[in-house]
Parts: C-alpha cells; sequence; structure tokens
C-alpha cells in the first residue's frame, strides 16, 4: 500500500476512532464538535453538549487529527466539517445574525478578492453547538486555507459599533471573555477583573495603551473614556454596581481606585470627567445616564397619565407644579415640569415611563412656556429629546402665546429681552446684552414670534435706531384661560383621533 492510500485511509476511518477520557470513558472522534483547553486541562464537547475531560493537549490533537480538526484560537480546535458560518466578533444570543454562509457558498466565495484591509477576529458557528467559537489574528489563517479564502471580511463585515468606538479611541478590554462570563461565578469575575480593570492598570501598562502621540504622557481624558465606557459595559454585564445616584461620587469612586495604581488624576480633572460623561451620552450616544443609575432630581415633577398618558401637558416652570398636575389629573394626562432647559436624564426616566404606559402611541405636547427665546428654546429641546428617545410627537399646541394677550395687555406687562443699536446692516449690542444674544433674538423674533407688538425702535439721530425685542412670562397668562385653551386641544384630539370622549371629571 502506498504511502498516499494509507493517509486516505486514514482520513476515512478518522471519523470512527475512539478517545479515552480521563473518566475511563470512550468518546467516538466523529461526535465530537469541538477541543477547548482550560486552566492547564483539555476537555472534548461532543454534540450533545458534554464536556469530556481528556489527557491529550491541543497540540497532540491536532497532530493526531491532521485537518479534521482546526486550530482557531490558542485554546480551541474546531471540526471542519462542523463549521456552518462565519459572524463578526459582536454577536448577540437573542438575534440571529445576519450573513450565515453555508460551507459550499463559502467555498464559491473563495474566488472573490477584495483588497482591502481585513480585522480577521471573528466568530464560528458549529453544528452541534449553539456556543460561537472565537478566531484570533494569529489562527485566520488557518481558517482562510482550510476554505481557499484569500480575505475573511467579505464574510465578515466590519460590526459598525466597532467601528464608531475605535475611531473614539476606545478599547473593549476582555470583550470576549466578557461574553461569556457568568456574573454568577464570583470567583471568575474577580479574576475577570483583576487582568481588565482599567482603574487597576498600573502606569507602565497605562502607557501601553493610553500614550500621547509623541509624548512619554499619558493622555487622561482618553483614560476617562474608557474607564467610563468600561464601567457602563460591566454594570450592563450585571458584575459591576450602579452608582448611589450621584455623578461626583462615581467621580470619587474612579479617583480612588487610581489612586492606588497609577495616582495619574488631579482635583482638577473632575471637570474633563463631566465634560467628557456629558459627551459621551448626549454627542455619541454611546450610553444614557440612566445606564449607570444616576438619580433624576426633577422625579416629583413628573406623573405619567393613568387614561390618556400619550397626552402631555409639559411647562419649563417649577411653579406651574401643581396647576398643571391638577389639570393633568382632571383627564388622565401625563405631565412635567422642567426647570429651565430639559435635563437627558430626566428625559431618559419620562421617557421610559412613556412607553411603558402607552408604547410607541404619536404623543400630542400641550405646551406651557415663556414667550421669549429662551422658551421657545426648552420647548424644542423638550420635543427634541423626546424624539431622540425615540418618541414621535404628532401634534404641540401651545398654550401661551401672543393670541392670549390684547395689545394692550402687552404693553403693560412685557419686559425687555434684548437692546441694540442699528444703522443700516451695522448693529451694536447695548450693555448687558452680547452680539450673540442678539442674533439669537432677532432670528427669534422673524422666525417664530413675527409680532411687531414683541418689538420697538427710537430714531437716535444721525441714522442709528435703538430696537427692542420684548418678551413676557407665561406666569402673565390668565390659568382660566390656560385651562380652557388644554380642554380645547383634547376635544380637537379627540374628533381627530375618534376615540371615546374623555370624562372631564
Amino acid at each position: 500500500m502506498t504511502r498516499e492510500l494509507e493517509k486516505r485511509v486514514e482520513r476515512l476511518f478518522r471519523p470512527e476512532k475512539l478517545i479515552i477520557t480521563r473518566e475511563h470513558a470512550f468518546v467516538r472522534v466523529k461526535s465530537i464538535v469541538y477541543f477547548f483547553a482550560k486552566g492547564g486541562k483539555s476537555f472534548a464537547v461532543d454534540d450533545s453538549g458534554k464536556k469530556h475531560p481528556i489527557t491529550q493537549n491541543l497540540n497532540t490533537l491536532q497532530k493526531a487529527f491532521g485537518s479534521s480538526f482546526l486550530q482557531v484560537h490558542r485554546s480551541f480546535l474546531v471540526a471542519v466539517d462542523r463549521i456552518t458560518g462565519i459572524f463578526n466578533r459582536f454577536p448577540k444570543e437573542e438575534e440571529e445574525p445576519a450573513g450565515e454562509l453555508a460551507i459550499e457558498g463559502l467555498r464559491r466565495m473563495s474566488v472573490f478578492d477584495i483588497g482591502r484591509g481585513v480585522e480577521d477576529e471573528c466568530e464560528l458557528a458549529l453544528k452541534g453547538t449553539k456556543k460561537r467559537i472565537p478566531v484570533t489574528v494569529t489562527y485566520a489563517g488557518n481558517v482562510k486555507l482550510a476554505f481557499r479564502l484569500k480575505s475573511l471580511h467579505h464574510l465578515v463585515p466590519e460590526h459598525p459599533d466597532d467601528k464608531k468606538l475605535r475611531l473614539y479611541e476606545l478599547i473593549d478590554f476582555g470583550w470576549r471573555e466578557l461574553y461569556d462570563l457568568d456574573p454568577k461565578d464570583q470567583a471568575a469575575v474577580d479574576a475577570f477583573k483583576a487582568r481588565w480593570d482599567i482603574k487597576q492598570f498600573t502606569r507602565v501598562r497605562m502607557l501601553t495603551y493610553f500614550r500621547q502621540v509623541q509624548v512619554n504622557r499619558i493622555d487622561k481624558r482618553r483614560v476617562i473614556k474608557n474607564i467610563i465606557y468600561q464601567m457602563f459595559r460591566w454594570i450592563k454585564k450585571g458584575i459591576e454596581p450602579l452608582s448611589d445616584g450621584n455623578i461626583r461620587s462615581l467621580w470619587y469612586r474612579i479617583k480612588a481606585v487610581l489612586a492606588y495604581h497609577s495616582n495619574i488624576l488631579e482635583p482638577g480633572d473632575v471637570d474633563t470627567f463631566y465634560n467628557t460623561l456629558q459627551e459621551m451620552v448626549e454627542d455619541k450616544n454611546l450610553f444614557r445616564y440612566k445606564d449607570f443609575g444616576f438619580m433624576d432630581m426633577n422625579e416629583p415633577y413628573r406623573g405619567i397619565g393613568t387614561e390618556r398618558p400619550e397626552i402631555i401637558l409639559a411647562s419649563e416652570k417649577i411653579g406651574h407644579y401643581l396647576f398643571i398636575r391638577k389639570l393633568a389629573a382632571e383627564v388622565g394626562a401625563s405631565f412635567i415640569c422642567l426647570k429651565g432647559e430639559p435635563a437627558i436624564i430626566s428625559l431618559e426616566y419620562f421617557s421610559d415611563e412613556l412607553f411603558e404606559a402607552c408604547g410607541d402611541r404619536n404623543k400630542t405636547v400641550f405646551s406651557i412656556s415663556d414667550i421669549d427665546p429662551a422658551g421657545y428654546s426648552i420647548e424644542r429641546n423638550l420635543l427634541g429629546g423626546l424624539e431622540r428617545q425615540g418618541h414621535k410627537i404628532a401634534r404641540v399646541v401651545k398654550l401661551v402665546d401672543p393670541s392670549v394677550f390684547t395689545t394692550e395687555e402687552i404693553s403693560i406687562i412685557r419686559y425687555p429681552v434684548v437692546g441694540f443699536q442699528q444703522k443700516g446692516d451695522t448693529i451694536t449690542p447695548q450693555p448687558p446684552a452680547r452680539m450673540s444674544q442678539v442674533t439669537k433674538s432677532r432670528d427669534w423674533f422673524s422666525q417664530e414670534i413675527k409680532d411687531d407688538r414683541f418689538l420697538s425702535e427710537k430714531d437716535k439721530g444721525g441714522g442709528w435706531k435703538v430696537v427692542t425685542i420684548w418678551g413676557i412670562e407665561s406666569d402673565a397668562a390668565d390659568r382660566a384661560i390656560i385651562q380652557k385653551r388644554f380642554l380645547d386641544g383634547l376635544s380637537q384630539e379627540e374628533r381627530r383621533s375618534r376615540e371615546k370622549p374623555l370624562k372631564r371629571r
């Protein structure tokens, strides 16, 4: 028998071979889905999910079974004929990943070469187990060689979240271990944190990951970004406790551990911490304040309706609390009082409560705000904040607007928002106003108010005129008129939705 024929016979009968376990049992090779090593011991996992402790190490197994098993990670050998798909590096257990390719599909695609940089880390799906087996860069070549592929990139597209994190200079330390980590296994959790907790890195290790460009110093802002992101990931996994509700307490929690290990932060860095956290939540949308368990100080000044929670009565002033709470309760609507510009954390909590009460039903907002640039800005930011949280605002009704007041009333109760001198296109703010305030107020008047009763001009001579833009506080409006406009607006809403009329109690 020739050597080549011997090899063919060996390959033919190899699946029928038996492996003896440490427990003196026998496992047929063809039933093994993958081998793995952990804690200095090796195991075989069969298609029933049972783990068999074995005596051979992975190197010995690889030599023994040749092309039948493929090393894809320093701790994993997988059965080649059980590979059913290649996936991106951020699998989600609750969803079937897009783009599953059968083996024949993999082979057909092997003729393509997209000719661009490749992130070879990926995950393999295997017939006989739900667990996805990691493929690291070191062993990715084995996968490509086995299926005659020049690139895995067209099979494993870069995950958009991965790219987003990388461009923002975030490192998801130990992400693969975190994915498989059991939060209830405290020993495993402690060992994982000992390896990957950034707060416990030494200065030398900090420099390895967070060195400033061309300078032998640590980029503290980048460290803070990564610590915040890591804490979010660990809280979500359930291996890190929520904050005590106070943002400043979180800062001290971070600073105290860093001080013990690397001591890179100073008292003045607290501003960097606050600014970075705000940027990550409000600009980058990486997570929410609520995810950290921060307390909403505005909680007492909002409520969810029992009958029509999708109807929202909102005021920019805490002083309207008793009035709008009673008004909302009369019709079973929701309400919220703001302390000026709406806090993002308040909108997070309020938004989730709305979703719980009425799902994704369209929302109608009845708004009480000052008739001035600030009041209109607060209203816009409230609406925009709810929309960013996922709500659809179908209708907005202003309960206080210029039509509430007569011309005589306006002349009596109005107050100056901003004053400036103007000559042709030249504008000079009148102290204490700044040019930015003048620009904002002029835009507000020309684009939103468009009512000459809120603007006055006086001739100063020499081609100059003194211009004043006026405003009115919402407290000046008769509350009986506000109540009537609200109830009339609800009647219109009933006709629009063709629902059962509300009971006015």
